[in-house]
């Protein structure tokens, strides 16, 4: 079995995912097949539309090799690695072994857009009902190249079921930086209590 994440809750319940550092160099020379995007992402002022981060990640050509210096693996679960960041985005690359898997979560106040770039990933969708609770309604097989983009109110779970030894490798834009993300546990099941619990970056 593989872990939901190397993520950790504060005393409060909130969410918080562990995201290790940029780099020290300048992102665009680290990550030249990158710099087009980061340049646009360093232009930014304000929260980036949607379909303009998922145009610009189905316009990339980019591989697990172009990613090598933040391409690292955690021991309990999928690793964020930073590329670039402002106050107004985040663009990471998360590394996945065999059974890492997000929490179930939506993406209040943010856009959110990630490429596949190694591996196939797992997206599960959720909505709420009358009741309160979520359940799944469909689920996507990621193979290379799938872009998936996501904001607000949508629901969902992303997973690497690929068998032992499957890396899974996703590039991923937040616009601007996660901070107040809602959590869900289990396929029927309220938002996590007391209240929505958060997700601080």
């Amino acid at each position: 079995m593989g872990t939901i994440s190397s993520d950790k809750t504060d005393t409060s319940g909130c969410y918080m995912p562990v995201t290790a550092p940029p780099p020290s160099e300048c992102p665009t020379r680290t990550f030249p097949r990158l710099a087009s995007l980061i340049e646009y992402l360093l232009s930014v002022r304000s929260r980036a539309s949607l379909g303009v981060l998922e145009g610009h990640l189905r316009g990339l050509t980019v591989c697990r090799d172009d990613l090598a210096p933040a391409c690292a693996f955690g021991t309990r679960g999928y690793k964020r690695n930073t590329i670039a960041r402002s106050e107004y985005f985040e663009l990471l690359a998360l590394c996945w072994r065999s059974g890492d898997a997000t929490p179930i979560h939506d993406h209040k106040g943010s856009s959110c857009a990630f490429r596949v770039v190694e591996g196939t990933g797992t997206e599960i969708r959720f909505r709420t009902t009358d009741c309160g609770l979520v359940c799944p309604t469909e689920v996507h097989a990621m193979p290379p190249g799938y872009v998936c983009a996501a904001e607000d109110n949508d629901i969902h779970q992303v997973a690497n079921l690929q068998a032992a030894g499957a890396d899974l490798i996703t590039l991923h834009i937040y616009s601007p930086p996660i901070r107040n993300m809602c959590t869900y546990q289990g396929p029927l099941a309220r938002v996590n209590d007391p209240g929505p619990t958060c997700c601080a970056t």
